[in-house]
C-alpha cells in the first residue's frame, strides 16, 4: 500500500493510450510526496479529467435577427493540453442555434491562414459544420497554435442570445457553449455617464446614444435626432461642439448646420455617408440646460427620437434647490453707539448638499449701512484700516469690503465632496440711535436673497423723565420733573473708552438741550439702582469740549467714577430751565452724548454729530396775564430784571431827547434773544438782531430800523456810551413783537 501523507492534490489527466501524465501540487504542511505513474487498468480509483482546450469567440455582436454576419467575429480554439500536431484524426463539430445558418458560400474549404491556423472545415448541415486540424500544420505545443474560424453567418428569425456549441466527438478538444451574437427589438440604446445635479442653469451628465448592433442606423446626409426636455426646461446654447461621434461612426458622421432649438426641443442634423461597419456607431451629446421659475424639482428626463433612433426616456439631470442653510450661532445683544463690544456674531452657511454652491461665484453677506465690522482704526478719521474677522472652520476664507459691511466668499470651481461650510466670526458696531433686530442679506453661487437676523442692538441706556413737563417761551428758572437715565446692561456706561494707539478717553454723559433753552443752576446728580460711580457734574458750554455735538450750547456734564457690576440708574433732579423766545412751541428735546455712552470711533465711522434726543417737557406760550412783567429797566440803574430774577447790567439807561435809550445786550436778553444772536458789524457800525424768523438792523446815527430788509422810519438814531450801543426802545420793542412802557413814577421801562 502507497502511503499519500501531506498530498493536497494529484491531478491524472489521461492522453492517448493507457499511460498517465501527472501533475503534483505541493501539500499545506510541505515535506515528501509520492506519486505513482502506473497503468489506468490497476489504478481503477483514479478518476479520469478529459483533456482539453481553451476555447471562446473574440466578439459579441449585437444584430437584427435577420442580419447576415460577414465574419467580424471569430471562434477560436487553441491548444491547452492537448497537441494539434499529433490529433490530425481528431474532429469536432460546432452547430448554430435554430434560426441560423452557415453562410460559407461552400460545403468544404480549409483555413490557410499560416500554420497557426490551418484546419479542414466541412458544412454537414445548414447549422453544423465538422473541424479537423491538418497534417503537419502545428509544429508547436501551446496556445500559440489555435484554429480560428470565422463566423459567417445568416441569421433567419433568430432572436434573443445566440450560442454556438462545440461537441468534442472523438477529439480531445473541449466541449461547451459558446455566445456570439445578442439579437433586439431596438436599433438604439440611449445612455448617460451621470446624472447631474443641476440649478437655474447647468450641464446634465453626457448621453451616449449608441446603435445596438452594427449598421442598425442607415446611412443619410439629413439624419436627425431629436431631444425634447420636459415643460418648463429648455435647451442653453447648444453648439456643435456639443455633439461628437465615436465607434464605426468615426470618419463618416457630421454635423449638417447648427443645431435647432425650438423652446423644449433640440433637433440634430447629421450626415452618415455610410452605415457602420466593423463596430457599432455612437454619438454623445453633452446637454445645456436652463430651468423656468415653473420648473419642477427632481428627475430632467430626455426623449430622443430620430432616423432610426429608437424612441428612449433617459435622466440626464436632477433639478434641486442650489444654495445653503444660514445659520446663526446665538443672537447676541449688543450695544448701539459703541465700537468695543467684545459680543460677536458666528454665521455658518453650508451647501445643501455636496456642490450647491455655484463654482466660480461668489456668496456674499451684506450687513445694513448702520452696521460695520470693527477692527484697527485710524484715530483721525475713523477709517477702519483692519477689520478683525475670524474664518476658523470655513472651508472658503472671505474677504471684507471697503465700507466694512459685506463678506465676500469665492467658491472654487471644482465641487467638494461633502458639504461646503463658509464660517465668520466678528464682532459689530451699530450706529447710534440704531436699535432692534440687526439683519443680515445672503445670496449668490446658487443661494436665493434671504434675510437673517444676527444681532439684537440695544441702547446703552433708556432715559427718561417721570413725569412730562411744560416750560414757557420767554421765562426762567422754570422746573421740569427728574430724568432717569437707566442702563440696559451691567458696564453699558463706561468708565473710559479703549482709542487704541490713541490711549484711552474719560467716560464722560452729556444731557442738553437745543439752542435758547439753558439751566439755571446746576441739577443734582444720584444713583439710585446699582453700584454705577459718579465723580463729578457740572454745565459745560461747548466751547469747553474738545469734541462737542454741533447742536449743542450748553449742556450738563456727568464724569464716570465706576463701571456698574449690575444695572444701574441716574436720577437727575432739581432741573431748572430758562426758555428764550427763540425756541419754538411744540416738543422740547433733551438729548444725550457722550463718550460713556457713544464711543468717539463710533461718532466717526458714522459721521454723528449729535445726540441720542428723548422728550423733556411740551413748550407753550404764556398766558396774557403771564407776559405783564417779562422784564424791567429802572432809569439811572444797574440792576434789572427778567420775570421776578433781579440782574447786574454793566451800562445804566437813560433819557434823552424824551427817548429811552437801553443797552442792546440786555434789552436782547429780556426780549429771548441770547449773545449768539446778536452780531455787531463794525465796519459797517451796524447790530443785527436774530429772532426766530425775524431779522432787525439798527445802523449808529441813522434814524430808522431795518426789518426782514424792509426799513422803518424813526425819530431818533441809536448811539454808543461808555463803548456799549444804546438803543431808543421803543421803536425795537416794537420791531421784535414785544411792548415798551414807561412808568413815569418810578422811572421804570416795562418790556411785555
Amino acid at each position: 500500500m502507497i502511503a499519500l501523507s501531506f498530498l493536497e492534490e494529484v491531478k491524472i489527466k489521461l492522453f492517448r493510450g493507457n499511460f498517465m501524465k501527472k501533475e503534483i501540487h505541493k501539500g499545506l504542511c510541505g515535506g515528501t510526496i509520492a506519486v505513482l505513474t502506473v497503468p489506468l487498468a490497476i489504478a481503477p480509483w483514479i478518476s479520469v479529467v478529459s483533456a482539453n482546450s481553451s476555447n471562446y469567440v473574440d466578439k459579441i455582436l449585437r444584430v437584427k435577427n435577420n442580419d447576415t454576419l460577414t465574419g467580424s467575429n471569430n471562434l477560436y480554439i487553441a491548444e491547452d493540453d492537448i497537441d494539434f500536431g499529433t490529433t490530425t484524426s481528431d474532429t469536432f463539430r460546432v452547430t448554430l442555434p435554430s434560426g441560423t445558418e452557415w453562410n460559407f458560400g461552400s460545403s468544404s474549404f480549409t483555413l490557410d491562414g499560416g500554420t497557426d491556423n490551418a484546419a479542414e472545415v466541412k458544412v454537414v448541415g445548414e447549422q453544423i459544420v465538422e473541424i479537423r486540424p491538418k497534417a503537419g500544420a502545428f509544429t508547436e505545443k501551446g496556445q500559440n497554435n489555435k484554429i480560428k474560424l470565422p463566423l459567417q453567418v445568416k441569421l433567419n428569425g433568430a432572436s434573443g442570445e445566440l450560442k454556438l456549441k462545440i461537441e468534442s466527438m472523438d477529439s480531445t478538444v473541449t466541449s461547451g457553449e459558446y455566445t456570439f451574437a445578442t439579437t433586439g427589438s431596438v436599433s438604439t440604446t440611449a445612455t448617460v455617464n451621470e446624472v447631474k445635479n443641476i440649478g437655474e442653469t447647468g450641464d446634465g451628465g453626457t448621453i451616449r446614444i449608441e446603435e445596438n448592433y452594427i449598421g442598425s442606423i442607415s446611412a443619410g446626409a439629413t439624419n436627425q435626432i431629436k431631444l425634447r426636455l420636459p415643460s418648463n426646461f429648455k435647451w442653453d446654447g447648444m453648439t456643435t461642439n456639443d455633439i461628437t461621434f465615436g465607434g464605426g461612426f468615426s470618419g463618416k458622421a457630421s454635423i449638417v448646420g447648427t443645431p435647432a432649438i425650438s423652446d423644449n426641443e433640440l433637433t440634430i442634423i447629421y450626415n452618415l455617408t455610410s452605415k457602420s461597419t466593423g463596430s457599432r456607431g455612437y454619438v454623445y451629446i453633452k446637454p445645456h440646460i436652463k430651468a423656468d421659475s415653473n420648473a419642477a424639482k427632481g428627475d430632467v428626463t430626455v426623449n430622443i427620437t430620430g432616423t432610426d433612433i429608437s424612441d428612449n426616456d433617459i435622466v440626464v439631470a436632477e433639478y434641486f434647490d442650489w444654495g445653503g442653510i444660514v445659520k446663526v450661532e446665538q443672537v447676541n445683544q449688543i450695544l448701539a453707539s459703541k465700537f468695543d463690544d467684545k459680543k460677536v456674531v458666528k454665521m455658518t452657511i453650508e451647501e445643501t448638499s455636496p456642490g450647491a454652491f455655484i463654482g466660480g461665484r461668489e456668496v456674499e453677506v451684506e450687513l445694513p449701512d448702520a452696521v460695520k465690522i470693527p477692527g484697527t482704526v485710524n484715530p483721525l478719521t475713523g477709517i477702519i484700516v483692519s477689520p478683525s474677522i475670524n474664518y476658523s472652520g470655513s472651508d472658503v476664507t472671505g474677504t471684507v469690503n471697503a465700507e466694512r459691511n459685506t463678506v465676500t466668499f469665492a467658491i472654487p470651481t471644482t465641487p467638494s465632496s461633502s458639504k461646503r461650510k463658509l464660517v465668520f466670526e466678528a464682532a459689530l458696531a451699530v450706529k447710534t440711535g440704531v436699535y432692534g433686530d440687526i439683519k443680515a442679506t445672503v445670496q449668490g453661487a446658487g443661494i436665493e436673497k434671504q434675510e437673517v437676523v444676527i444681532a439684537k442692538s440695544i441702547p446703552p441706556g433708556i432715559p427718561k423723565p417721570l413725569a412730562e413737563g411744560k416750560l414757557k417761551i420767554g421765562l426762567q428758572g422754570q422746573a421740569i420733573p427728574d430724568i432717569i437715565l437707566a442702563e440696559t446692561v451691567k458696564g453699558a456706561v463706561k468708565q473710559s473708552v479703549d482709542l487704541g494707539v490713541a490711549g484711552k478717553q474719560q467716560g464722560y454723559v452729556l444731557v442738553y438741550f437745543s439752542r435758547g433753552v439753558t439751566f439755571t443752576g446746576t441739577p443734582k446728580i444720584k444713583v439710585i439702582e446699582g453700584d454705577l460711580l459718579i465723580d463729578s457734574v457740572q454745565v459745560i458750554q461747548a466751547k469747553d469740549l474738545s469734541k462737542a455735538p454741533t447742536d449743542m450750547y450748553e449742556g450738563l456734564k456727568i464724569d464716570i467714577k465706576g463701571e456698574s457690576t449690575k444695572p444701574s440708574k441716574i436720577q437727575i433732579s432739581d432741573i431748572k430751565l430758562s426758555v428764550d423766545r427763540s425756541v419754538p412751541e411744540g416738543i422740547l428735546e433733551a438729548k444725550i452724548a457722550g463718550s460713556a455712552v457713544a464711543h468717539p470711533y463710533n461718532s466717526l465711522l458714522f459721521n454723528i454729530t449729535s445726540g441720542i434726543p428723548f422728550k423733556v417737557a411740551d413748550v407753550i406760550t404764556p398766558a396774557p396775564s403771564e407776559t405783564n412783567l417779562t422784564g424791567s429797566f429802572v432809569i439811572g440803574s444797574t440792576t434789572y430784571k427778567i420775570g421776578d430774577v433781579e440782574k447786574t447790567m454793566d451800562a445804566a439807561p437813560y433819557i434823552k431827547n424824551d427817548r429811552t435809550y437801553l443797552p442792546v445786550r440786555y434789552v436782547a436778553e429780556v426780549m429771548g434773544i441770547n449773545e449768539d444772536n446778536i452780531v455787531w458789524d463794525k465796519a459797517s457800525q451796524t447790530v443785527s438782531l436774530f429772532k426766530r424768523n425775524k431779522v432787525v438792523q439798527i445802523k449808529m446815527g441813522v434814524k430808522k430800523i431795518t426789518v426782514n430788509g424792509a426799513d422803518i422810519t424813526t425819530d431818533v438814531a441809536p448811539e454808543i456810551k461808555n463803548e456799549r450801543m444804546m438803543l431808543p426802545i421803543a421803536h425795537v420793542a416794537q420791531a421784535l413783537g414785544s411792548k415798551a412802557r414807561w412808568d413815569a413814577e418810578s422811572k421804570t421801562v416795562y418790556i411785555e
